[in-house]
């Protein structure tokens, strides 16, 4: 299947840019694997599990946690993720934080991650996601 068609998840989805910043710092297999998933485990797989969805006509991935937070964490150095991101998000803590904080934030820490704040989101969305799949050992479903 084509990344790009993963990658919106039927025009919505990771923009332009935070697939550039994987072009950039991540092979291809390793951008299908941090972006392409639709569901993702709390545990490791020895590869990605592809599903076939009769309804939609494509195919849904199954990549585990342990696999994509690595990937994750290599996108958050190379655009210097700040440490005062939210670590634990609960419901639309992370979002908050983008609209109200990381503005204010840019003032004192600047860095590549606030040349695009959209890219920045979606890493630490991403990030943040593997992470909380792991420590509360619970499955996520991306629809």
């Amino acid at each position: 299947m084509d990344t790009a068609r993963r990658i919106g998840r039927d025009g919505e989805g990771v923009p332009a840019m935070m697939a550039a910043t994987c072009q950039t710092h991540l092979s291809r297999e390793e951008s299908e694997i941090l972006y392409g998933w639709t569901v993702l485990v709390p545990f490791s797989l020895d590869e990605e599990i592809w599903l076939p969805i009769e309804t939609d006509n494509h195919e849904s991935m199954v990549a585990g946690a342990p696999q994509v937070q690595p990937l994750a964490e290599k996108l958050a150095a190379a655009i210097d993720l700040p440490a005062e991101t939210p670590a634990t998000c609960d419901d639309l803590a992370l979002s908050t934080w983008f609209t109200h904080r990381a503005m204010e934030l840019a003032t004192t820490h600047a860095g590549p991650w606030i040349k695009d704040l959209d890219t920045t989101f979606y890493v630490a969305l991403f990030l943040r996601t593997a992470q909380h799949s792991i420590r509360r050992r619970c499955p996520i479903v991306c629809a």
